[in-house]
């Protein structure tokens, strides 16, 4: 199995660490691609914290080491060499298009979670399901009025909302490095103007969440 850790471009060398389960890194190239690659005997890798710290590491040797990268998902393996350049140059307009928007740029993760609501009133069905449908549209507001002002300070935004109803915001931030501590300003401004939620900041990251599909 050939198992992808990344695709970069103008990539400058291999970093000095090892693969999943010590395996050595190799470096191919698909339509000038770099793809970092590792070569193991089995179909399947282990899942375990290692595995996934490994994984990890050779991400983030690579972030110095490339002039743009689409970190690929753990556990992202092809049969062989050619089922991996099958794969590779059938995306490589998408592929250049994700490379060039993460050019230069780091992720940053917001979390914004809200303390537990009272129970809704239980006088019958319907007032119970009106101050539902209030309440998750006062959610949705309160998530755009914070993840709109970060979105301005980012080259590119996903969020997710509503995962759990406490789950105001989860949101991932494409920052150029000169804007970092903008963002953190803003992020902490919004903190303060909202000292009854639980923000949580994470990064700067590797652009994991800006490959095409979510995954190189």
């Amino acid at each position: 199995m050939i198992y992808l850790y990344a695709i970069a471009e103008e990539l400058d060398g291999l970093p000095e660490v090892r693969g999943v389960d010590g395996a050595p890194l190799a470096r191919r190239s698909v339509e000038g691609l770099d793809l970092v690659v590792s070569e193991h005997g089995s179909a399947e890798l282990d899942a375990s914290q290692e595995a996934v710290l490994a994984h990890a590491r050779v991400v983030e040797g690579l972030v110095e080491r490339s002039a743009a990268l689409l970190p690929a998902r753990f556990g992202r393996g092809f049969r062989d060499e050619e089922a991996l350049r099958e794969a590779i140059a059938g995306r490589v307009g998408s592929l250049r298009e994700a490379l060039a928007q993460v050019s230069g740029c780091v992720e940053i993760g917001v979390r914004v979670v809200a303390p537990e609501p009272a129970p809704p009133p239980a006088e019958s069905g319907r007032a119970y399901m009106e101050a539902r449908l209030a309440r998750n549209d006062e959610a949705e507001r309160l998530a755009r009025e914070l993840h709109e002002p970060l979105a301005a300070l980012a080259r590119a935004a996903t969020r997710t909302v509503g995962a759990t109803p406490r789950l105001l915001l989860s949101g991932a931030y494409l920052v150029e490095p000169g804007a970092l501590d903008a963002f953190r300003r803003r992020v902490s401004e919004l903190e303060a103007a909202h000292p009854e939620l639980t923000f949580v900041t994470t990064g700067p990251w590797p652009p994991y969440s800006f490959a095409p599909g979510g995954d190189a």
